[in-house]
């Protein structure tokens, strides 16, 4: 029997049935199908790929991260139950980054690693001055402990700026989607240029892959991690993700539930990780695995 590959999965999202009765019938689309984390670990043992560390998401469309808890509970049943298949599995978690839900009693979980602001699509002009930064949000910054980080999830690259611009400078932050889903516009987007210089000159910034929501083609999506790369670090680069169960369309309306799978996923990164490593000549595995340890550490 061969020897399974290991891999990180840096952004997943578990989730159950009973999740998703909680908010079914107030979404204007329809819900996506559950997302167990058994079935997800089954998947890819199966598959011959051995998950050892995984950051369970918040998930947007949920109102708390109690799936994110409930995952943790689960994970350690399966380990209790099965150690040989599960031992080797740890599990993290992002929850959500609401200043009245962000305790300090749930940030104290010692798996839970930062907390995640949801944007979306949101315009720039939406992001009002100290509007993260001002009251409940100083108090939420300061209960972060020095291994956590905050998450940002918007699809313009301004409102990422917009909204990083606000954070303090000593708390470690992780952009999604390689900064900016439109990859229309190119690197060379201005806001895009403004993100990665504030993120290379606060140092504790690092972008997130996979990188499929900035772009399907590995080598477009490559292009802006080797802007990344280039601009603020190698070791500031987050590629070895999945993002399952894929949820949403790309820019032509196909679902990306359509084109990956987890295991897709993964040779999708691993494409992108090697059009990047043959720009810059740093080796494919540090790319995909360089900065994991920031979800440990």
């Amino acid at each position: 029997m061969l020897p399974l590959i290991e891999r990180t999965d840096s952004h997943v999202h578990f989730f159950t049935s009973k999740d998703l009765r909680r908010v079914a019938g107030s979404l204007p689309y329809a819900l996506p199908e559950p997302h167990p984390l058994t079935a997800y670990l089954d998947e890819l043992i199966n598959a011959g790929i051995a998950p050892r560390l995984l950051n369970n998401v918040h998930l947007s469309i949920l109102p708390d991260s109690e799936n994110v808890f409930a995952a943790f509970e689960e994970l350690k049943n399966l380990q209790a139950n099965n150690p040989q298949r599960y031992g080797g599995v740890t599990l993290v978690g992002t929850i959500k980054a609401e200043p009245a839900y962000a305790t300090q009693e749930r940030l104290s979980h010692p798996q839970v690693v930062g907390a995640r602001i949801v944007l979306h699509d949101a315009p720039p002009q939406t992001v009002s001055d100290g509007q993260f930064s001002e009251g409940q949000w100083s108090a939420f910054y300061r209960r972060l402990r020095p291994h956590q980080h905050l998450h940002i999830y918007a699809k313009e690259a301004e409102t990422n700026l917009r909204v990083l611009r606000q954070i303090p400078r000593d708390v470690r932050v992780i952009i999604d989607h390689l900064g900016s889903c439109h990859s229309e516009r190119g690197v060379s987007e201005p806001a895009y240029i403004a993100l990665l210089a504030e993120a290379a000159a606060r140092g504790n910034v690092w972008f997130k892959g996979p990188g499929y929501r900035t772009c399907v083609d590995p080598e477009e999506a490559g292009r802006f991690v080797t802007q990344i790369v280039r601009e603020v670090g190698a070791d500031k680069i987050l590629l070895e993700a999945t993002d399952a169960p894929h949820v949403g369309t790309d820019n032509k309306g196909i679902a990306y539930s359509a084109l990956f799978n987890p295991s897709k996923v993964f040779n999708f990164v691993d494409a992108v990780a090697l059009h990047v490593s043959q720009q810059t000549r740093i080796p494919v595995g540090q790319l995909l695995r360089g900065a994991s340890g920031q979800l440990e550490s």
